[in-house]
């Protein structure tokens, strides 16, 4: 078998591994935030702004990273509340990933670029899948991320009723809830998720149309209400799509990330 061979059957091990562990457990999950105090950085020891608020939470093997908190801004001695936080932004930042893809799509998203199809970029493997879950649905499935730090994420908000609400989004940029494009959502219109009490499994459907120019980013801003008023809505968060030409997979090998994908495997391999 060929180096070429091999290395293509380890990216297909990885990515059916990858999307089957996502599918399973999820990346996105709601939760309320229990921490009465900020634990760590510049604001340690000052009141958490974001307690007692839905948060957008993304799985990140054995801990959550909050997606767009609420936090704080300014010098320590004089800390300003803000709606957001510098982790806002998906993918996120720090990784220096592209937006994730929008492929063309076919039967009823024919004549577009959208989300939700398999790809082998690492943005799409990270990021890629959309489906929103109740973290209480890691309840006895993955406990370990469930509990994690000290159990801030675990607390019941059985009252809630949970909207993602579409603050602004690029032009041309559409988002549904469910498979076909007639449940798209305009800026300032919000959807369902479900009840704190429910364990509910949403999946947006985020599409531009095949004349857009490829390599243009269009990005959506959202946040999530409880409209029960029970619970603090959740600081703004946005996330980052780009339209891809042709099937992500041999863009992706096509560029030389085959090899890299390998070489990051094996680094985190040998840590």
């Amino acid at each position: 078998m060929s180096l070429v061979n091999r290395l293509l059957g380890l990216l297909v091990v990885a990515a059916i591994g990858t999307t089957a562990h996502a599918s399973q457990l999820g990346t996105y999950y709601v939760g309320v935030d229990d921490a009465d105090t900020v634990t760590y950085g510049t604001y340690s020891g000052e009141y958490n702004t974001n307690e007692g608020r839905l948060t957008l939470l993304f799985h990140h093997g054995n801990h959550f990273h909050g997606i767009g908190t609420h936090s704080y801004t300014g010098p320590a001695s004089s800390p300003v509340a803000s709606d957001t936080s510098s982790n806002n932004r998906l993918p996120e930042s720090y990784t220096g990933l592209n937006p994730i893809s929008l492929q063309p799509g076919s039967g009823d998203f024919a004549g577009t670029y959208r989300s939700g199809l398999s790809s082998s970029l690492p943005q799409d493997l990270e990021y890629g899948n959309l489906n929103i879950q109740n973290v209480h649905s890691l309840s006895g499935v993955d406990d370990v991320i469930y509990n994690s730090s000290g159990g801030r994420w675990n607390t019941d908000f059985d009252l809630a009723h949970i909207h993602m609400v579409l603050l602004n989004a690029t032009p041309g940029l559409n988002i549904a809830f469910g498979n076909t494009p007639v449940s798209a959502v305009a800026p300032g219109g919000d959807f369902h998720l479900g009840d704190g009490d429910e364990m509910f499994s949403v999946t947006p459907t985020f599409w531009v149309d095949d004349t857009a120019n490829v390599g243009d980013v269009f990005t959506a801003e959202f946040m999530l209400a409880d409209l029960s008023g029970t619970y603090g809505n959740s600081g703004r968060f946005f996330v980052d799509f780009q339209a891809v030409p042709e099937p992500a997979a041999c863009t992706f090998l096509a560029s030389g990330g085959l090899l890299a994908f390998v070489r990051r495997r094996r680094k985190v391999a040998t840590k």
